[in-house]
């Protein structure tokens, strides 16, 4: 049985669907040991999603994911854009992963 929670399924779902309304592509990863659980690309952007829900905004309950993924990049062994995407109960938080850790990336306001 998948260690994946109804909850991070939920969330990919909901990413799926955000993405798809901004005009992006999207390929679901599967399998234990996948890197990154979506890639999405449009005419402009490649992003490799990495989704996660918790229940504080807190991105240190990722570390592991953080940290794996910088080596990766600075390895340059990422397609596109390394993204972390935080789900919990006050919304989501979107981090862009560089090669010496994450950073919040602020959405603008609509």
């Amino acid at each position: 049985m998948s260690s994946e929670t109804k909850a991070r399924r939920c969330a990919i779902w909901f990413a799926i669907s955000e993405l798809r309304s901004q005009g992006y592509l999207i390929d679901r990863c599967c399998g234990r040991d996948r890197t990154f659980d979506l890639i999405a690309w449009n005419r402009e952007h490649v992003l490799s999603l990495i989704i996660r829900t918790a229940r504080t905004p807190d991105i240190r309950t990722c570390h592991t994911e953080v940290t794996k993924t910088s080596s990766l990049v600075l390895d340059r062994m990422v397609p596109g854009i390394p993204e972390l995407w935080l789900y919990h109960p006050a919304g989501k938080s979107r981090y862009s992963i560089l090669p010496g850790g994450a950073i919040a990336i602020r959405e603008a306001q609509v």
